[in-house]
């Protein structure tokens, strides 16, 4: 018995899901699939008696299971299309979102049904206009990276520049505080984006770093007393062509630190060598991922960091102010390993605290917005009392 949920409207489209779909006769000619555009990704589009089929499937392998996908429906005003996506290499991981007039993005996970084993998902959308986004995640790419680099970069007190560039030479850039360059000032060194579909640790370093050079009271004192790195996009190139996770070269970027065989991660490590050189300090290193729920990687309580014992502080003070209803996480302290992940290399090598902030794949951007905010306060105020000391 064929199971169907009624449809609904959002945004102007008409979506359902169904178990089964009656048998439908679809037409490539009429109807096309797109990905001409940045982080644009699927791998074949076919027929079959319940509507389209898209396949889904990874640059490589093997491979972290983030099947991202993003394309364009073109030609399908007012007419049904069933789609099923069909998953290799991977399973169902995000659910589709629907990008609005407005530019901002709708979740339709109640509408999606995914089968048993998570091997396919099938949805049915009916838009009401000449052409609808469908992607796994809101679409943050370089250019939107770009513009919010040069927006900081606006700020009297940060400065642009380029520190690398891709396997396929996009320019890899770094944001940095240039206000009364202090010898004694040291930094806090933040990154992001080394796996391209991980936009919501996107969506949170942004808002944590806005925190940061926003123009409050305790802003201009952590200014005062630290600089500030920060490198959003490590991973342009697989940003740009919409890949699960790797660069280009097939290589996850976040086991390349120590060996630093691809030129994104040389990049970093190019400009961190003033660390090593005693040119600067660094206190503090964060690098900015997703995954299935909010978590923060550190060092253990045993390992010895400086300035010391600040990873369980911070957590412990961020704990108090944001309770579980607005955003809730937690710590997985592991004792630093060889993996060469840039949590242990940073570790290693500067003896800081260094942490991967994972955000989960299906917080809302309030909660992260909200989270961001508090997780910075807080680590601005803490790092202030350490200068105080």
């Amino acid at each position: 018995m064929r199971r169907q949920l009624a449809p609904y409207l959002v945004m102007g489209l008409w979506v359902s899901a169904c178990a089964t779909t009656p048998s439908y006769q679809c037409d490539l000619n009429a109807v096309e699939f797109k990905t001409d555009f940045e982080s644009g990704q699927l791998n074949t589009v076919s027929c079959d008696t319940n509507g389209y089929r898209i396949v889904i499937s990874p640059e490589n392998t093997p491979i972290n299971n983030s099947p991202w996908y993003a394309f364009d429906i073109m030609g399908a005003e007012n007419i049904t299309v069933p789609i099923t996506l069909v998953y290799e290499g991977g399973t169902h991981r995000y659910s589709p979102k629907l990008q609005k007039g407005d530019g901002s993005w709708q979740d339709i996970t109640d509408t999606v049904f995914v089968t048993e084993d998570k091997s396919s998902a099938r949805f049915n959308i009916t838009p009401a206009s000449d052409s609808v986004r469908i992607a796994a995640q809101p679409i943050i790419d370089t250019q939107d990276h770009l513009a919010w680099m040069r927006e900081k970069a606006r700020l009297n007190f940060v400065k642009l520049d380029q520190i690398g560039q891709s396997v396929e030479e996009q320019p890899i850039f770094k944001l940095e505080e240039v206000d009364a360059p202090l010898a004694d000032k040291p930094y806090v060194v933040i990154i992001g984006r080394q796996h391209p579909p991980e936009v919501t640790g996107a969506q949170a370093l942004i808002p944590f770093v806005d925190t940061i050079w926003n123009d409050s009271a305790l802003s201009q004192r952590f200014r005062d007393e630290y600089n500030l790195i920060v490198i959003p996009l490590i991973n342009p190139d697989g940003v740009l062509k919409g890949h699960w996770r790797h660069n280009v070269s097939g290589l996850d970027l976040n086991r390349d630190w120590g060996p630093f065989t691809q030129p994104e991660t040389q990049a970093a490590q190019n400009e961190f060598r003033r660390f090593e050189s005693g040119q600067d300090d660094i206190v503090l290193f964060l690098d900015f991922h997703s995954t299935w729920r909010n978590l923060i990687y550190t060092q253990t309580d045993e390992e010895p960091t400086v300035p010391a014992d600040f990873t369980r502080n911070w957590i412990d003070r961020v704990k108090a102010k944001l309770t579980d209803d607005v955003y809730a996480f937690t710590r997985e302290a592991n004792t630093t390993s060889d993996r060469p992940v840039s949590k242990n290399y940073m570790y290693r090598t500067y003896g800081v605290p260094a942490m991967t902030f994972e955000v989960g794949d299906d917080t809302s951007v309030a909660a992260i917005e909200a989270a961001s905010q508090v997780f910075a306060e807080e680590m601005m105020t803490l790092l202030l009392e350490e200068a105080s000391r």
